[in-house]
C-alpha cells in the first residue's frame, strides 16, 4: 500500500514550507492592543531599563477576544518578546513572573499546544512581512515584524532562517514523493524525487552561508543571543521561573527551553525520509523534548515521515541490486545535509564558543536550549557523514 504523506493536512505546503500559509498578521489587532504597541517598541523601551515596570503597568489582557489562528500567533509572538524582555531586559533575572503577563501567556501558549516561552515558531515562523506584498518571501523581500533591540544584525540573523523555511518547502514536497514511490517500489520515481530534493537542499545550504554577511559574530553573542535565552540548565535562574496566576503550576518554578534552531521541524523531517539514523543518547531525549516547542500541525507531519519508508532502508532492501543512480541520489542528498549540519557547527564556534562570555546567563559552552551544543552538533555531523553509503 502506497504511503501518501499530504502536506496541506499538516498546515505545510511546497511553496512556503512550514511558515504559515497566510503572511503572518503584521496589524496590531484592536485587541490587547497596548500589549502589541509595546512589543513593537521593546528597541526603544528595553534601553530605558525599566522594560518590567512598563510591562506591569499594561491593562489586562484579554485572551477570549483572540478569534482565530492568526490572532493567537500574532498575540504570542507579542507576549513571548515581553516575556522575554522581562526576564533578561534589565541586569538581574527575576524569580517570577507577574500574573499580569504569565496568566494570558499561558493561555495563549495552551490554546497552540506550546509552551509559554519564545519559541523558534514565534521568533522565526510568524515574525516576518514581505516588503513587496506581490514579491517573493525570500532575502531581499521580507523584513522582521517583532525584534528586541532591532538592528540590521538581529534582523539578519532570523530572516536567514526565514527564507530557509521558505526553501525547505520544496524539500518536503519532494520527500513526501520520495517515500510515495518507495512504498510502491518505483526505484525511478524515488531517484528523481530525490534528485528535486537534493536540489532543494542546495538552495537552502546556499542561504545558511549567507549568514556572515549581516549578522556579526560579536553583535550577535552581545545584542541578540541574550534575549532568547531560557529557564531551564541556566546558572543564572537556578530555580526555574514562577508563573505567578498560573494554577497548572501551582507556584512552582518552571524549567522551559530556550528559543533554538532545534525547534525548527526541517532537518528531523529530512532524517526521517532519507534514513539518517541517530544514537540513543541524551541527545535523542532533548530532540524529543523539542517537540513540545513546535507546532502541534508540523509534529504531525514529522511523525508521518517517520512512519514511512526511507531511502537508506530502500537501499538496504534491494542490496546490491539497488540501481546505483538511486544510491547516488541519496548521498548527494545526505553530504549536502552533512554540509549544512557542518556549516552550523561552524557557525556555533565563531559565534558563540569563541565569543568572551560576561554575563551569568549568556554562557559560551551551553546553547539557548541549555546544551552542551558543541558536543551536539559535532554529533550530528559525524552521524551524518557515516549515513553515506558504504560501496
Amino acid at each position: 500500500m502506497a504511503h501518501i504523506v499530504d502536506l496541506h493536512a499538516y498546515g505545510v505546503t511546497a511553496e512556503r514550507g512550514f511558515l504559515p500559509i497566510a503572511d503572518p498578521n503584521a496589524a496590531i489587532p484592536l485587541a490587547n492592543a497596548e500589549w502589541h504597541e509595546t512589543a513593537r517598541n521593546l528597541p526603544s523601551l528595553i534601553p530605558s531599563g525599566k522594560i518590567r515596570a512598563i510591562i506591569e503597568r499594561l491593562p489586562e489582557f484579554r485572551p477570549e477576544l483572540l478569534s482565530s489562528e492568526e490572532d493567537l500567533e500574532a498575540a504570542m509572538r507579542s507576549l513571548s518578546y515581553l516575556g522575554q524582555a522581562y526576564v533578561w531586559g534589565e541586569p538581574d533575572a527575576p524569580a517570577a513572573l507577574p500574573a499580569r503577563l504569565a496568566v494570558p501567556w499561558h493561555a495563549v501558549a495552551s490554546a497552540l499546544g506550546r509552551e509559554p516561552i519564545l519559541s523558534y515558531a514565534s521568533y522565526a515562523l510568524w515574525n516576518w512581512r514581505r516588503i513587496d506584498e506581490d514579491g517573493p518571501i525570500a532575502l531581499g523581500n521580507i523584513a522582521l515584524l517583532q525584534h528586541f533591540l532591532g538592528g540590521l544584525d538581529e534582523a539578519w540573523f532570523i530572516l536567514i532562517h526565514v527564507d530557509i523555511e521558505r526553501r525547505a518547502g520544496a524539500a518536503l514536497a519532494a520527500g513526501a514523493d520520495v517515500q510515495t514511490a518507495i512504498s510502491e517500489g518505483d526505484d525511478a520515481g524515488a531517484t528523481a524525487a530525490l534528485t528535486r530534493l537534493g536540489d532543494a537542499l542546495d538552495g537552502i545550504l546556499a542561504t545558511m552561508q549567507r549568514m556572515p554577511e549581516s549578522c556579526d559574530p560579536y553583535i550577535y553573542y552581545h545584542r541578540v543571543r541574550p534575549y532568547i535565552f531560557g529557564w531551564r540548565d541556566n546558572p543564572a535562574l537556578p530555580g526555574g521561573l514562577v508563573y505567578e496566576g498560573v494554577t497548572a503550576y501551582a507556584g512552582a518554578g518552571q524549567n522551559f527551553r530556550g528559543e533554538t534552531g532545534a525547534q525548527s521541524t526541517i532537518v528531523p523531517c529530512l532524517d526521517a525520509i532519507l534514513g539518517v539514523d541517530h544514537a540513543p543518547d541524551q541527545l535523542r531525549t532533548y530532540l524529543m523534548e523539542m517537540r513540545r516547542y513546535m507546532p502541534r500541525k508540523h509534529v504531525g507531519l514529522l511523525e508521518a515521515f517517520e512512519a514511512g519508508p526511507t531511502a537508506a532502508g530502500r537501499i538496504a532492501t534491494l542490496g546490491a541490486a539497488a540501481p546505483a543512480d538511486l544510491i547516488a541520489a541519496r548521498d548527494r542528498c545526505v553530504e549536502t545535509l552533512r554540509a549544512f549540519r557542518a556549516l552550523h557547527l561552524e557557525y556555533a564556534a565563531t559565534y558563540i564558543n569563541r565569543q568572551a562570555a560576561d554575563a551569568t546567563g549568556n554562557p559560551t559552552d551551553v546553547g539557548t536550549g541549555g546544551t552542551p551544543f558543541m558536543k551536539y552538533l559535532k554529533k550530528h555531523r559525524d552521524e551524518t557523514e557515516a549515513s553515506i553509503t558504504k560501496r
